[in-house]
């Protein structure tokens, strides 16, 4: 019994973070301050949204979907992130021990968000790169210390191509992405950096191709295929 409190304890944290992710999504996109406004308002008709309209999945839920005031449908995005980062948390919880499940979720939580930064106006947030940097470093000395000077190297490696190719290319490669890349070199560790830097090379190629842009947003393929290695390399060793 106390098991499955603890679960939906987990799943109800990850829905409330998913809310906090939809704002750090929505107000860039919107040309807002992620602090200003101090509350949630409606993009529609601008009133303030209550505290009880912005319970994760619930509001949605007994709101059918719509804004209370104006009836303006709200976006589907916001309740499937909120059940998206609940069901991360709760796998996360139930897969790792306390302190690579909190490092996974913190991750999960600055990247989602720049997925959709990148791929609406092309840029990356200093605080996702940061967070990983810092997370990466705390589980690289404390858990994976052994392997701490090749993933050093590898790091370097990923630094040395992304700059040699935006030198090379210029506007190519983007500054949110000289930072990002070897951050997620070094949580992935020096095995998976090759991987990490294929796969995201492919994935950039594919949506060139299939988009006939030049002009890719090439971080949204380092942050998916970076955590989903970063959670395999968490997997294959707890």
């Amino acid at each position: 019994m106390w098991d499955k409190v603890i679960f939906l304890f987990w799943f109800i944290v990850g829905t409330i973070f998913g809310s906090f992710s939809n704002v750090l999504i929505y107000r860039p996109i919107a040309g807002l301050k992620l602090t200003e406004p101090r509350f949630s308002v409606c993009p529609n008709c601008k009133k303030r949204i209550k505290w009880y309209d912005n319970i994760p999945l619930v509001s949605f839920i007994v709101l059918r979907g719509r804004c209370r005031y104006c009836k303006s449908k709200i976006s589907l995005r916001y309740p499937l992130i909120e059940l998206l980062f609940g069901v991360v948390f709760l796998i996360n919880y139930m897969l790792f021990p306390i302190d690579i499940a909190l490092c996974l979720d913190l991750v999960f939580l600055v990247s989602v968000p720049a997925i959709f930064t990148d791929f609406k106006l092309m840029l990356l947030p200093d605080y996702t790169w940061i967070t990983i940097l810092v997370v990466s470093s705390y589980l690289n000395i404390v858990h994976f210390y052994k392997f701490l000077g090749v993933d050093v190297i590898g790091t370097l490696i990923s630094l040395g191509v992304l700059l040699f190719l935006r030198i090379r290319y210029k506007d190519g490669i983007g500054e949110g992405d000289v930072f990002l890349l070897p951050v997620f070199s070094f949580a992935v560790g020096f095995f998976f950096m090759p991987f990490l830097m294929l796969c995201a090379s492919i994935g950039g190629i594919i949506y060139s191709v299939i988009r006939k842009s030049r002009i890719i947003p090439f971080g949204p393929f380092i942050i998916f295929f970076g955590y989903s290695l970063f959670f395999l390399r968490m997997l294959l060793s707890f």
